[in-house]
């Protein structure tokens, strides 16, 4: 037999060989994972907590405020939240403040901070209803009892997020590469902030995911009152300037509101 043709036998027994070695394995199929079903009445309560911890690490940007166990942050340390969440407010159970404190959490400010906390299931969080209710749960095993049931979250929670669906995004007359010359210079803000690759200094918070928590609304009050907007928990108060709103030009104002904005 002509080498030619013993080569191209051989080939063909040993890819042969690997084929069937490879199609006895099982198979493992390739799909993401199931959503877990929190409005399904499927859910357990260690599957609840367990989302809810996600929501807090992630979607839910509470980390960027708000430790467990660590004090000198810019929010209350959430240490045993859920067993003082019952104490906060006469007349209201755990559940009820933590529902509070997530939608409305301008009704009641902990002693010491500032009223900086954003509406969580509005942009730019946006969490839905099951997302609000999965992370009351993991609040309230923070030293609590997970009572919370998905009735006792409004059905009006998290309309304002469109079903899950990423917030419209805030466009402005500004430019945001001349916005990052303007904290760096005239805006003198780069002196005590963070943003981003941009500065280092630790004198005021750090603003590089300032957009992921804030509105448009209060980024754009703080520069023009710092002092009224109050000052984040952890820093000197009276540090920033009170003379932006008027030292800055209107185009460069919208420029650093711009800048600002990008950073998520």
């Amino acid at each position: 037999m002509p080498v030619g043709i013993k080569v191209g036998v051989f080939a063909v027994a040993v890819m042969g060989s690997y084929s069937w070695f490879a199609n006895s394995i099982p198979q493992i199929e390739s799909k993401p994972p199931q959503e877990l079903s929190l409005e399904g009445g499927n859910v357990t309560t260690a599957q609840l907590v367990k989302a809810g911890e996600e929501i807090y690490h992630t979607k839910g940007t509470c980390e960027i405020c708000h430790r467990i166990g660590q004090k000198g942050t810019r929010a209350p340390d959430l240490a045993g939240v859920g067993q003082r969440a019952a104490q906060r407010k006469p007349g209201m159970s755990a559940k009820a403040y933590l529902l509070e404190s997530l939608i409305k959490p301008q009704a009641y400010v902990v002693e010491g901070y500032p009223p900086i906390m954003p509406e969580v299931d509005k942009p730019p969080i946006a969490l839905n209803r099951s997302e609000v209710w999965a992370l009351i749960a993991f609040l309230q095993s923070q030293g609590g009892t997970v009572d919370v049931t998905l009735n006792d979250v409004p059905s009006s929670v998290g309309a304002a997020a469109g079903g899950g669906a990423a917030p419209a995004e805030v466009k402005l007359p500004g430019d945001p590469a001349a916005g990052a010359l303007v904290f760096q210079g005239k805006g003198t803000c780069i002196a005590c902030h963070k943003a981003g690759k941009i500065g280092a200094s630790p004198v005021g918070p750090d603003l590089s995911q300032i957009a992921k928590i804030q509105t448009p609304d209060y980024i754009m009050k703080k520069i023009l009152d710092p002092k009224g907007m109050g000052t984040v928990a952890g820093f000197p108060p009276g540090v920033m300037p009170q003379d932006l709103g008027t030292r800055l030009a209107a185009k460069e104002y919208m420029d650093l509101v711009s800048f600002l904005l990008t950073l998520k």
